[in-house]
């Protein structure tokens, strides 16, 4: 399945320029000289098509302040990114610097104050393995034609992840 994006909508959206780096991500740089590289990669972990991991990269290791332009111009990609239709996002935290349950309340944050709860569906997922909490979401539109299905992987998977645990 092919995504498709418009950059100058986007940025008649978005709060800072992105600049498209191809294979479906973005690249921008907030008022504080911090650059983060967005985007989306194809993912079969739960279905073979249509499912998409959604990245948050920064090469930048300084601090910032909070930036709600930050938060702004990830939604306005990702609510572009639901107008392609049947797609599926799942966002896995990173776990590199064992920040991960903040990562996954504050994108939880996100979606409860900029997404239709009536139009998607959010599912989360926590799991522990060999001492580390990998967090995880899923999202799609309620009205996706594979809706029960991919809510039935996401339960097949879980049930298989564990399976191996024991």
């Amino acid at each position: 399945m092919e995504l498709e994006f418009s950059l100058s909508e986007l940025n008649k959206k978005s709060p800072y320029e992105l600049a498209s780096l191809g294979d479906y991500s973005f690249k921008f740089v907030t008022d504080q000289g911090k650059q983060y590289t967005i985007g989306f990669i194809e993912d079969a972990m739960i279905s073979d098509n249509g499912v998409y991991q959604f990245f948050i990269k920064t090469e930048d290791q300084f601090k910032t302040i909070p930036d709600n332009k930050v938060r702004q111009t990830i939604l306005v990609v990702l609510e572009d990114f639901f107008k392609n239709e049947g797609v599926i996002l799942d966002y896995i935290c990173e776990t590199d610097d064992n920040r991960q349950a903040a990562r996954h309340r504050i994108f939880h944050k996100w979606y409860s104050s900029a997404l239709d709860k009536d139009s998607y569906s959010m599912r989360d997922l926590h799991i522990r393995y060999e001492g580390i909490d990998f967090y995880s979401s899923v999202i799609l539109r309620k009205d996706n034609p594979r809706y029960n299905a991919i809510n039935n992987a996401v339960d097949k998977f879980l049930d298989d992840f564990k399976d191996k645990l024991l």
